[in-house]
């Protein structure tokens, strides 16, 4: 049976140094940032972390440090990326925006309608002219 290494925080918390480096985030932002009720200081968090990576051997700083760059160009590049597309939105032309129709009193378009003597055109049929096949004898 392993034991896996933990380290402390100033809250007394453990965290177990097992290479996943969100558990340590996780742990740091719970019991410094949730536990002082977001009233933490940038000083504080740093000694914090000072505090853990003083407790680490140089292969789980090694380990950590290399998880840490990782997880910062991937975020880094995330970023760089939302502001590409944000820049691509922004460049699109503008759609008009539709002007709303004209009100019209319906009453008096109706009785317009009805005095008016304009009388619908009948549609007219168009003569079709077929050639006749000559039968082949």
């Amino acid at each position: 049976m392993t034991t896996t290494r933990t380290v402390k925080l100033s809250t007394g918390f453990e965290i177990p140094l097992d290479g996943d480096l969100l558990a340590i985030i996780e742990g740091l932002y719970k019991e410094i940032t949730l536990g002082t009720e977001l009233n933490t200081s940038f000083e504080t968090m740093r000694n914090e972390v000072l505090s853990v990576i003083d407790q680490m051997t140089d292969d789980e700083r090694r380990s950590y440090l290399a998880e840490s760059l990782f997880l910062n160009s991937v975020t880094y590049e995330n970023e760089m990326l939302s502001a590409y597309v944000r820049r691509l939105g922004t460049t699109t032309p503008a759609k008009a925006t539709a002007k709303p129709a004209p009100t019209r009193n319906v009453a008096r378009s109706n009785a317009a309608l009805k005095r008016s003597s304009v009388k619908k055109a009948s549609p007219v049929r168009a003569k079709v002219k077929t050639k006749k096949r000559r039968s082949a004898r």
